[in-house]
């Protein structure tokens, strides 16, 4: 009888596995791209549920830090079945953003070293969620497509404490890959 239970736990894990590959609301963050005036550059934005918006505003104030990474790929499609396509460019920008009581406001540092002051709840989330402008290289041929993805991770330990963030369970959330075609 232990064969049973077995299979009847095997049977109710296949269920969720499958669940999880159809079903596209189990994804609490997305990505969209943004329309751009400049020509050969790419911009996306982070799209998180109400509820991830609320743990990770609870995540700044509880004294953790907060990091997103905007990834980008630029991609040159091939006929062959074998080879498949080829990674032209990739990019990678990240921020990571903290609470600080003292002077009551958010800051955003980037992987650049420029830093942000935010009073705001809602300009935070407007800066922090919106990627930077990417510039993609010049198109070699007419076969050429970007892939985006967004990479949350919605609580870090401080400096002091940095070191438990290789150690304790660390909890990262990652879009789907979305694909952009060229424009005509």
């Amino acid at each position: 009888m232990l064969w049973l239970s077995y299979l009847n736990a095997v049977l109710k894990k296949s269920n969720v596995l499958v669940a999880l590959l159809v079903s596209s609301s189990l994804f609490s963050l997305d990505s969209t791209y943004l329309p751009t005036q400049e020509p050969n550059t790419v911009q996306f934005r982070a799209t998180l549920t109400s509820e991830e918006v609320a743990r990770l505003q609870e995540a700044l104030k509880d004294g953790y830090r907060v990091e997103i990474s905007f990834i980008l790929r630029v991609y040159e499609e091939r006929t062959t079945v074998f080879l498949g396509n080829t990674l032209l460019h990739e990019a990678q920008y990240t921020y990571t953003a903290r609470w600080d009581p003292i002077g009551r406001e958010y800051r955003i540092s980037t992987s650049t070293g420029n830093q942000n002051h935010l009073s705001s709840w809602e300009d935070f989330q407007q800066v922090f969620t919106h990627s930077p402008l990417f510039q993609v290289p010049s198109p070699m041929g007419n076969r050429v497509y970007t892939i985006c993805q967004v990479v949350l991770k919605p609580k870090l330990f401080n400096p002091p404490l940095q070191i438990l963030n290789s150690v304790g369970q660390l909890e990262t959330m990652a879009s789907r890959w979305v694909r952009m075609d060229p424009g005509p």
